[in-house]
């Protein structure tokens, strides 16, 4: 399963780079791609460059679905192409503030000097 949600995650990447013609697209990267046990259902998550409208890219990846699906399809991935949901990936985000809550927890528990 984690090889068939990689070579996805490739995939689905070359194709947003090299074969997309709408600009907004050129804007994300694919972090990751999550497949259901049953392989019918994947979960692709990207993240944007600054300044980037996420509701526009959101707009963009849902008119290049079917695209995606027919580069793919053209590929011979996969016997059966599973449903796709595109969403943001919030990973880096959670960490950064994880990594901040530590810092402040570091910075409560060392001794003050007085």
């Amino acid at each position: 399963m984690t090889r068939v949600a990689e070579l996805l995650r490739e995939q689905i990447a070359l194709i947003l780079l090299h074969k997309s013609h709408d600009p907004r697209l050129k804007d994300l990267t694919v972090t990751g791609v999550e497949m259901s046990p049953d392989l019918k259902q994947a979960r692709v998550f990207y993240l944007l460059r600054e300044g980037v409208d996420p509701a526009e890219v959101k707009a963009a990846l849902k008119k290049a679905l079917g695209f995606i699906k027919q580069e793919l399809a053209r590929e011979h991935l996969l016997r059966m192409m599973p449903e796709f949901f595109f969403l943001p990936d919030t990973g880096l985000d959670r960490a950064a503030q994880l990594e901040l809550l530590f810092q402040e927890a570091k910075g409560k528990s060392e001794p003050q000097d007085r």
